[in-house]
């Protein structure tokens, strides 16, 4: 067996980000008195997305992730609100999501037979832990990694070495990460010196990821 550990992304890899942050714009549209339009919530998804993207390529902090996305947001719709409360309902309202990628459960199920598991994730802290704690998978898993209790995100090295320090598995070639993000899982892992995997659902990209595979189930044909 050429891997004994593997570290699995969970927004978009295990779990429907797509469908938690719907349901939470949904929800916040809503509390302050917002149009729930589809034009509306493109608009935060979009935004967001960017300050994701910036945020895993150095160019901001966290912090200044989370205290200027609703406000940003808010100043778009030409709307007068407190971006950074808004940014702490947001979350809450995110970790009641845990909708599950198809397929995903019945993967964890096998694979914890032979594999140590972990989920290594950029999410924010009350989101993920809210999100794992509803879903079924946290009893497949032995140990989560959420980069705002590290202090480094995906792709640093920095957030890698800490994982490190606290898996079984010190061998990096018998580890194989799993995620969706070519900026963050994917180029974390080359990176690093580890396989990965990526689970493309249909961007037409190249790749250094070792393997690449269209939907979660697929992993059973590799592993």
């Amino acid at each position: 067996m050429k891997y004994t550990t593997l570290l699995f992304d969970l927004d978009d890899t295990l779990l429907d980000f797509g469908k938690a942050e719907d349901n939470a714009i949904n929800k916040l549209l809503i509390k302050y008195n917002i149009p729930v339009t589809e034009e509306n919530k493109q608009l935060y998804v979009k935004m967001n997305k960017a300050k994701w993207t910036a945020l895993e390529k150095g160019e901001i902090t966290r912090k200044q992730l989370f205290a200027t996305r609703f406000s940003d947001y808010f100043s778009a719709l030409g709307v007068e609100a407190d971006g950074i409360k808004a940014n702490e309902e947001y979350i809450l309202f995110l970790g009641q999501g845990h909708f599950l990628i198809d397929g995903a459960l019945d993967v964890c199920r096998e694979l914890n037979k032979k594999y140590s598991m972990y989920i290594i994730t950029n999410g924010a802290k009350k989101a993920q832990e809210g999100r794992l704690t509803d879903s079924p998978l946290m009893e497949f898993f032995d140990g989560v990694f959420i980069s705002e209790e590290i202090g480094f995100d995906k792709p640093k090295k920095e957030y890698f070495d800490f994982v490190y320090k606290n898996i079984t598995e010190q061998d990096k070639s018998k580890t194989l990460v799993i995620g969706d993000s070519l900026n963050s899982d994917i180029a974390g892992a080359v990176n690093y010196g580890v396989d990965s995997c990526w689970v493309n659902r249909g961007e037409p990209k190249e790749t250094a990821a070792t393997y690449t595979v269209k939907n979660i189930g697929e992993l059973l044909s590799i592993l």
